[in-house]
């Protein structure tokens, strides 16, 4: 069965590790790429999936279950009073995770 969709799958490193086992356990194909861009503005991973109609919505809920965004904390050093005096640390909450998925439709596929 010949894939009809490529689903390109950008997400954060950290996520990506845990997608990529829950893919491989599923024996769900993909291709990953080291990446770096402006889309999460740190370190990421792309996954290029091709995937038949009939498994691309159970695909696409096990990336966005994956990999939804969510709220951390993480230590700041916050200047006091001069921008060259002490620091104070402080815990400033933060959105991490997400991703960018984007679905193309196949044409062609040839497997040599």
């Amino acid at each position: 069965m010949r894939p009809t969709s490529l689903l390109i799958c950008v997400v954060r490193d950290q996520d990506a590790l845990k997608l990529v086992d829950i893919l491989r356990e599923k024996q769900i194909s993909f291709t990953k790429l080291a990446s770096t861009g402006g889309f999460l503005r740190e370190g990421n991973t792309t996954l290029l999936i091709g995937i038949h109609e009939a498994k691309k919505n159970e695909v696409i809920e096990l990336i966005r279950s994956q990999c939804e965004r969510r709220e951390e904390y993480v230590e700041s050093a916050i200047p006091v009073n001069e921008p060259i005096g002490p620091y104070v640390p402080q815990q400033v909450k933060v959105i991490r995770g997400g991703g960018v998925l984007f679905e193309v439709p196949i044409e062609r596929y040839e497997r040599f």
